[in-house]
């Protein structure tokens, strides 16, 4: 009677592991940026909002243009995280605010993860000369530095 009991046990144990196994293995979905900014998008051009204003409904952007001050850019991303697996790029938006002569608002351009551009690197890598020693300097070096007047 008391194997039926522990193998009864040992079934409860694995099937209570195994699910609790699994449900840690199901993901998470984190949001990143400005969020709902789609309500607030289209009302900006229509009342032609100032800078100020517009930082006070979405927040500061999430950059400013380099070389045309005029143009602010609000990022909104999703990524699902699953176990150890690269995360994936749900869903990207960036919104490019463009301001005219009057820190208003004219126009309002979307770009999503369709119109991303892939970026390669060059991997290869340049050797810098005269770091390395001889072997002559190395013995010469530790002997310049040796403490022998204690």
């Amino acid at each position: 009677m008391k194997f039926i009991y522990k193998n009864i046990l040992y079934k409860y144990l694995i099937f209570t592991f195994l699910i609790i196994s699994i449900n840690s293995c199901s993901g998470r979905i984190s949001n990143h940026g400005v969020l709902n900014i789609e309500k607030h998008i289209n009302s900006i051009v229509d009342n032609k909002l100032e800078k100020a204003e517009i930082e006070a409904l979405l927040g500061n952007p999430s950059t400013v243009s380099a070389f045309e001050f005029n143009k602010w850019y609000y990022i909104n991303s999703s990524i699902k995280h699953f176990a150890f697996y690269k995360p994936e790029i749900i869903s990207l938006k960036v919104y490019e605010i463009i301001f005219n002569s009057e820190n208003q608002a004219s126009e309002i351009n979307t770009y999503d993860q369709d119109d991303l551009n892939e970026l390669y690197f060059n991997s290869d890598v340049t050797e810098t000369r005269g770091n390395k020693q001889s072997l002559l300097g190395v013995i010469l070096k530790g002997i310049g530095n040796s403490n022998l007047n204690k």
